[in-house]
């Protein structure tokens, strides 16, 4: 969200220019982010602006196709827009519009003769060759009308035969009729003499070869249309810019050319990409600038040669020194890369025993022995090297980051970073804390919320060891063989007993990303390793296969893998404590197991809170807080119980208020939302304060007194309005907070319908979307969702009743039930609790009443573990809105395959942004190596990375 709003800033700052000379601002991004470009713009005029009515007067509008985007361009400049919504893929879509390949053959009949046979053999066949046979009316009388008819006169022919509308909107673009003695034409007319029907009857072959052939032709003439079609742009903004980083992609290939000096040379034969010269002004987004090696980097920095160096907004300087400079910084790059990977070279060559002899807190006396070095100075050869290729590192960094004699050369110029702060205000005790903080391994156990610098993983009990002993083992073995190999089914023993079994007759098919995190689909599996080693693989996977429970086995049994169930415990302990949970896993089966067990825990767990407040006892306690929960929920959903009329009082009260005035047209829908979340199993048993005498007489199976009803209702009314979550929150601020949301939405929705000419039947009411979305975990009783995959029904009585609590997203989860679940996770609503498997890593916003991520299995890429606890941390997150850290839970097995991954990630967290782009090997005598490194002191990480911050907190 961060990146987003500046670019929204800068668009806001470009479009009165836009205004004036008619030419739009173009927002390009990936078709799954189309819409929430769009709903942001919303947000950012209706809350950003100074005055909200500030930009009003903006028209912008969504396209499909360039051809669209050329006939917007020719409206008068009173309806032509002034901002428009692109993906990346609709310049690189074929031309389907029939009306167009049919004006293209009236066009190249004036660059060929045709006999009289030719002539009606064309108006015969031409329907079927531009796929507008299903238009019954389009006669070969009327085609052959329209081809000797000029082009600006079709819209009323066409709309006088009633096949068009006769709206007085032009057909075909003007900008084609100017360009056309520029086209090539002459394999299209060629094309003409070769139509179906002159030689003998047409088979269904024929005429697919022929429609074959003239819609190849017709995507030759479509391009060089396009290519020199003269409409220009005031500002691209380009996100997801990383998508160009090959110049071979379909993307780059619109902006770039492996020609730009022939082109900028002037040389005739460069090949020209399509939007060359179309953009004043570029702006490229990127979350991951430094993900990229930096050959890739340059290449989409080159990206910027493609504005137009023409004319009063051109840059100061030449497109050759621009390109000049690409390549000088390019090698300044180059030197800082070779610096590093010879560091990294010889860091490997240290021994622990050597740089920390002896006991004590590894890192912290790693700490001392850089401070000593890089002091006092070097005491060995080693140390000697390593210390002048320090050096080396950051004296090419700073040449490459910033350099005032050359600013064209150096990153600042071109690289904006932005950071968030890397601390919060804590709101009730007036001190500031961390941002997030980082709990490894067996801290999983605890509830503190500190960074830990000592850690140790997940211990192994010596009944369930052994298996995972044996893993160890199995990848020695591939480590110190002859081939490359990976076992993964060591790392899928380490996830769960599912994960194993699954990967173990999967290979590598039992995810959904792989290990550069890229989503990849089912079937992607790789071969049985194989290795030279004394014992085969093989009797590895057999003999843990045999030791561990089988998918058949018990849930209880499978349920005690030895991370899984802390993993399971922490996340009901927090839901427990109010708080919303997102997990993310790297298995498919793991997610599904994690699944089924912690919806058991959590239903489990709401029995026995309802039964320890109510001081139930004996074999049937359980049973008898069931009983209660359903009496309960039966007391608040009645309209005539002052109990429900508590609820409403409070749930109402916020309307009243004129921040809230603008919702009154949706308080009914929410408040029957929140009812419905006050009155189920999960908010009863962990907020209604049962272990109070007064309210269990008054919700006992007994008619209780005047005063005892009253003593329960004052205490639900203190539940909803004084009890807090783990966050310190009350449900009160919550449901302030909740409201302000929906206020925002709505306010969203009031922009587009102020918005001139938007069809009121195609606009989405962001509001409406919303609460559809937490509808769908709302039934009533006796109604089901078949596509819900929850067994809970709705209540008998037929009241509505929250359902969910603990939800599943994977690859198999439809789009739209995606889509669903991010928007209700997104309240202080079910569901509480979602398990994914990594496909809501990027681009989605989880954030607003959630700051607990656990990673329940890592990657070998460190930048999609950042990718996935960015989820939470976001503008206005609940962090912020607490003042309490993102929690970020990493939990590993102790001497475990898991252990070894959780530590080569560590450093290369610190590794991946000193050697710029590093790319890593997976194969296991590779990660063998990594694990066994000494780790990069964090102090001095953060001297060699690029810092390309405009803004610095003082610390």
């Amino acid at each position: 969200m961060g990146k987003t709003y500046v670019a929204l800033a800068v668009v806001a700052a470009a479009l009165p220019s836009a205004r004036e000379t008619g030419r739009p601002v173009i927002v390009m991004m990936p078709p799954g982010l189309a819409s929430k470009w769009q709903r942001e713009w919303d947000h950012f005029r209706a809350s950003c602006c100074v005055r909200p009515e500030a930009l009003s007067w903006v028209r912008d509008e969504p396209i499909e196709t360039p051809i669209e985007l050329i006939m917007k361009l020719e409206l008068p400049k009173s309806r032509r827009p002034h901002l428009i919504w692109v993906t990346t893929g609709s310049f690189g879509k074929a031309l389907e519009d029939p009306w167009i390949k049919l004006a293209f053959i009236r066009l190249a009949r004036r660059h060929t003769r045709m006999d009289e046979e030719t002539r009606k053999s064309v108006c015969k066949w031409a329907t079927s060759l531009v796929r507008l046979k299903s238009e019954w009316r389009l006669t070969p009388e009327l085609v052959e009308r329209l081809l000797t008819t000029e082009l600006e006169r079709w819209g009323n022919i066409l709309g006088n035969e009633g096949i068009l509308e006769a709206d007085g909107e032009a057909l075909v673009p003007e900008g084609l009729l100017k360009l056309q003695d520029k086209l090539p034409w002459s394999e299209l007319a060629a094309q003409l003499h070769d139509v179906p029907g002159r030689r003998g009857p047409v088979s269904e072959q024929r005429l697919k070869e022929s429609r074959q052939a003239f819609n190849q032709v017709c995507q030759g003439v479509y391009r060089a249309w396009l290519a020199c079609a003269g409409w220009r742009a005031s500002l691209l903004v380009l996100d997801e810019a990383h998508h160009a980083k090959n110049d071979s992609t379909r993307l780059a290939r619109l902006l770039r050319s492996e020609d730009a000096e022939l082109l900028v040379g002037g040389e005739s034969e460069a090949e020209r990409p399509l939007l060359w010269d179309k953009f004043d002004r570029m702006l490229l987004l990127t979350a991951t600038p430094f993900q990229l090696g930096h050959h890739e980097l340059i290449r989409v920095l080159r990206t910027f040669a493609a504005v137009n160096w023409s004319g009063p907004a051109a840059p100061d300087f030449s497109r050759e020194r621009f390109l000049a400079d690409m390549e000088e910084l390019e090698g300044r790059l180059d030197a800082n890369r070779r610096g590093a990977r010879r560091l990294d070279q010889l860091w490997g060559r240290l021994e622990r025993d050597r740089v920390v002899p002896g006991d004590g807190e590894f890192a912290v006396h790693l700490q001392e022995w850089w401070a000593r070095v890089n002091g006092t100075g070097p005491r060995s050869a080693l140390e000697q090297e390593i210390f002048q290729a320090v050096e080396d590192c950051r004296q090419s960094r700073a040449r490459a980051e910033d350099d005032p004699l050359h600013p064209w050369a150096s990153l600042r110029t071109w690289v904006i970073r932005h950071n968030r702060p890397t601390e919060l205000a804590n709101r009730a005790e007036g001190e500031r804390v961390p941002r997030r903080v980082v709990r490894p391994g067996r801290a999983l156990g605890d509830t503190a919320e500190r960074n830990e610098v000592a850690f140790d993983g997940l211990p192994l009990t010596t009944e369930s060891a052994l298996p995972f002993l044996l893993a160890a083992r199995a990848q020695g073995e591939l480590a110190h063989g002859s081939a490359s190999a990976r076992a993964f089914f060591a790392e899928g023993l380490c996830s769960s007993y599912e994960a194993f079994h699954h990967t173990r007759d999967n290979r590598g098919d039992a995810r959904d990303v792989g290990d550069d995190g890229v989503e990849v689909s089912e079937g992607q599996g790789v071969g049985r390793p194989e290795t030279e080693g004394l014992v085969p693989v093989s009797w590895y996977e057999e003999r843990i296969a045999s030791l561990i429970p089988s998918r058949s086995a018990a849930e209880a049994v499978r349920y005690a893998h030895p991370k899984l169930r802390p993993v399971v415990e922490r996340t009901v302990d927090l839901w427990a404590a109010g708080e919303k949970v997102l997990i993310f896993c790297f298995y498919r089966e793991t997610a599904r197991a994690l699944h089924r067990h912690l919806r058991r825990e959590v239903g489990q767990r709401i029995l026995t809170l309802t039964a320890d407040k109510l001081g139930l006892e004996g074999e049937r306690r359980l049973e008898c807080a069931e009983d209660a929960l359903t009496r309960i929920a039966r007391r608040l959903s009645d309209a005539r119980s002052p109990f429900h009329q508590e609820v409403q009082r409070h749930l109402r009260a916020p309307f009243a208020s004129k921040e809230f005035h603008g919702l009154k047209q949706w308080e009914e829908q929410l408040v029957g939302l929140l009812t419905a979340y006050v009155r189920s199993a999960p908010f009863i048993a962990r907020y209604l304060p049962l272990e109070s005498p007064e309210v269990r007489r008054a919700f006992s199976e007994d008619r209780a007194s005047n005063e005892e009803s009253r003593a329960g209702v004052a205490a639900l009314g203190h539940a909803l309005t004084e009890r807090m979550d783990g966050s310190a929150l009350t449900m009160a601020y919550r449901l302030e907070e909740f409201l302000r949301f929906a206020k925002e939405l709505a306010e969203r929705a009031r922009f587009q319908s102020a918005d001139e000419g938007e069809d009121p039947e195609t606009r989405v009411d962001p509001l409406r979307q919303y609460l559809d979305a937490l509808a769908v975990h709302v039934r009533r009783g006796g109604e089901r969702d078949e596509t819900d995959d929850d067994d809970a029904s709705g209540a008998a009585d037929g009241s509505w009743r929250m359902q969910g609590t603990v939800r599943l997203v994977y690859g198999q989860t439809k789009r739209e039930a995606r889509e669903r679940l991010m928007l209700s996770f997104n309240s202080p609503l079910l569901p509480e609790v979602l398990v994914s498997s990594s496909v809501l890593g990027e681009g989605v916003d989880l954030h607003r009443f959630c700051r607990y991520v656990i990673h329940h299995d890592l990657c070998w890429n460190p930048s999609t573990i950042e990718q996935r606890t960015g989820r939470l941390d976001r503008i206005r997150c609940k962090a912020e809105l607490a003042g309490r850290p993102i929690v970020i839970y990493e939990p590993y097995l102790a001497g475990s395959a898991d252990e070894r991954m959780f530590r080569v990630v560590r450093d290369r967290e610190r590794w991946f942004q000193v050697v710029m782009g590093q790319k890593f090997e997976f194969d296991e005598a590779t990660a063998e190596q990594l694990a066994n490194r000494v780790p990069l002191p964090e102090a001095l990480a953060a001297e060699l990375v690029f810092d390309l911050r405009r803004a610095k907190s003082a610390g």
